[in-house]
């Protein structure tokens, strides 16, 4: 019988990567970051799901553009590049919350100095709204779904608001909502 000499092995160490960044979004959030420690002579690659890596997915962090609302999810593998030992990370999920959708209802036009016109959205428990006005004034209603507006000099004049969903704070601003304000005829 023969017995080798001792055949020493080393076991190297895995890393330990740890995804951190923000675990709520809203959908088609853009410039989202996620990231792990960095460390010096380790290798990095990301992978994403319910989003598009924007720039490079090999360094320690990585930026995220969202999609549409639903579930997402971020991982990252970290490999020590002298030995090749890697560590793959569970599944970093990201909830990818829904955007409102206000909808603005209303004159298009008005006469010069006219007031008591009123626009409004949808009303949705749990929601803020923020208005703003340019060729007029509000006079009622600010903060909620439906604003009533005293128009100012004839031209033009648009409505906007800002929905937001309180719990997740998405917001969606609305196209701008155009109304022609006519001149008040002159009679002598």
């Amino acid at each position: 019988a023969t017995t080798t000499p001792l055949y020493n092995v080393t076991v190297n160490p895995n890393p330990t990567p740890s995804v951190s960044g923000p675990n709520s979004v809203c959908a088609n959030q853009a410039g989202v970051v996620y990231s792990t420690s960095n460390t010096v002579g380790h290798t990095y690659s990301w992978s994403v799901s319910g989003g598009t890596i924007v720039g490079p997915s090999t360094n320690n962090s990585v930026t995220v553009d969202w999609g549409v609302a639903g579930p997402g999810t971020v991982q990252v593998t970290e490999t020590i590049t002298a030995t090749s030992c890697s560590t793959v990370t569970p599944l970093y999920n990201v909830t990818i919350n829904a955007n409102p959708s206000p909808s603005i209802a209303g004159p298009t036009t008005a006469c010069a100095n006219q007031g008591g016109l009123v626009y409004s959205t949808a009303n949705v428990v749990g929601n803020t709204y923020s208005w703003s006005v340019v060729g007029g004034s509000i006079t009622s209603g600010a903060g909620t779904n439906s604003i009533t507006v005293t128009w100012g000099a004839a031209g033009a004049g648009t409505v906007q608001v800002t929905q937001t969903v309180t719990a997740t704070g998405c917001a969606t601003t609305t196209p701008l909502y155009n109304v022609t304000v006519n001149p008040n005829p002159t009679p002598s």
